[in-house]
């Protein structure tokens, strides 16, 4: 028992000086009153310190003859909430006279709160989707009075996914609210087919309570879906469907305007020459077979160019035709020339390139030093060119070509080449000048 302290008025005793209770419960404690005074007097009871807040004095006010006494109640409440924290609570019950409250009188004791457990957790989502892993959320509350450790986990009941918890531990305090970060991620992708379910479930283990279990699912989708295959199925249709109309159609008219355009060019150029050969006067006086210039020596890569005649003509000039061949370093250009003779006059009206072996990169002609032609290699092995006006080249102008190699090619049935190698034919009339 406290010892008690009176006065002329009033003296107290608690019933015990040490209580506990369980939040969400109630406990008890006595108080005796006792009137030292020699007069009746009327006492409120009050209750002190913060268990105050949920006591309440049975009965609140009491009167009593000199010499008596009487027993009131105090009983404690404290609600089952995080807010009210385990612990000692120190607290005091004041018997104050109504007509002396300077004869107030105060006894103490301690009030402790008990702890208890309450761990609510929740996975969001409960399913989650994706084509290797999914990402979740644990929502933890921690509806008790005390702090508690916790730690997570998750496992599978197929071992076909791995599983990534960020914090895999915490401390929550009461309450508060703890979010985790939990990775479900599967082993191996799912090229396409149905979506694959893999359940799996979550653990929250308070510090000695018991676990909590979550139940969630992961759903893998392929990564080809139906959706995509139809598509795909639907362009390779459609190319084919092209393919065939290109070489049902489409390409076998290419080749004959082609064809029908070449022969007219042909026809034109050959229908000139002849109207031009015979507006001209002949030549009384034979002329000599021309021969072939020779090549530019400042090229790279080797070869040499070459010429020769054809019979003479009815005084416009003789045939003439002529050769240049050479080989180009990869990554350089090389450039070879037929340069006209004095005193005569080469009438070019067409000529022919060669990429026997296939090369890449690109070929230009000039005559007297003006582009007549530019190609690209690996656009064709070889190729003619017809004027329907012949190209006028003077004496001592060049007829050049100049190669820029980038990438020799292979000739047929042989192994790839280490240098480019193009050929350039020219077909004309010479004719002699003054």
């Amino acid at each position: 028992m406290i010892p008690t302290l009176s006065d002329m008025r009033a003296s107290a005793n608690l019933g015990s000086e040490s209580v506990s209770v369980s939040p969400g419960s109630t406990v008890t404690v006595p108080v005796t009153v006792r009137n030292s005074g020699d007069t009746v007097e009327a006492y409120r009871i009050e209750v002190l310190g913060e268990p105050a807040e949920w006591a309440v004095a049975e009965p609140a006010e009491i009167t009593l003859y000199p010499a008596g006494s009487e027993t009131v109640t105090v009983t404690f409440a404290p609600p089952r909430s995080p807010r009210v924290t385990a612990g000692e609570r120190p607290f005091g019950v004041r018997v104050v006279p109504t007509d002396h409250p300077d004869a107030t009188v105060v006894q103490e004791g301690v009030l402790t709160v008990e702890p208890f457990s309450d761990i609510a957790a929740q996975l969001q989502p409960a399913t989650q989707s994706g084509r290797k892993q999914g990402r979740y959320r644990i929502d933890t509350d921690n509806h008790g009075n005390v702090a508690e450790e916790l730690a997570f986990v998750a496992a599978d009941g197929t071992d076909q996914v791995t599983f990534a918890v960020r914090p895999a531990a915490l401390l929550a305090g009461n309450g508060t609210r703890a979010e985790t970060r939990l990775t479900v991620k599967a082993r191996r992708w799912l090229w396409w087919g149905p979506p694959r379910e893999f359940p799996f479930t979550a653990e929250v283990h308070p510090t000695g309570g018991r676990a909590l279990a979550m139940e969630g699912v992961f759903v893998q989708k392929p990564v080809i879906s139906a959706g995509l295959l139809k598509l795909l199925a639907a362009l390779l249709a459609l190319l084919l469907a092209l393919l065939a109309l290109w070489f049902g159609l489409v390409r076998p008219a290419v080749k004959t305007a082609a064809k029908e355009a070449v022969d007219q060019n042909t026809a034109q150029q050959k229908a000139a020459q002849e109207a031009e050969l015979a507006t001209t006067p002949p030549d009384p006086t034979p002329t000599p077979t021309a021969a072939g210039g020779s090549g530019n020596q400042g090229a790279q890569g080797g070869g040499e160019p070459g010429s020769g005649t054809g019979t003479t003509g009815n005084g416009q000039g003789e045939q003439f035709s002529a050769a240049i061949t050479f080989r180009t370093n990869k990554g350089g250009s090389a450039e070879r020339s037929y340069t006209v003779p004095a005193k005569r006059t080469f009438l070019l009206t067409d000529f022919l390139v060669d990429n026997v072996q296939g090369d890449e990169g690109t070929l230009r002609v000039t005559a007297n030093g003006v582009p007549v032609v530019t190609y690209a290699l690996e656009n064709f092995r070889n190729q003619d060119y017809h004027s329907v006006t012949p190209i006028r080249v003077p004496a001592g102008a060049r007829v050049s070509m100049l190669v820029t190699c980038r990438a020799p090619g292979t000739p047929a049935n042989a192994t790839a080449a280490t240098q480019c190698r193009e050929s350039l034919y020219l077909n004309g009339l010479m004719q002699k000048t003054k």
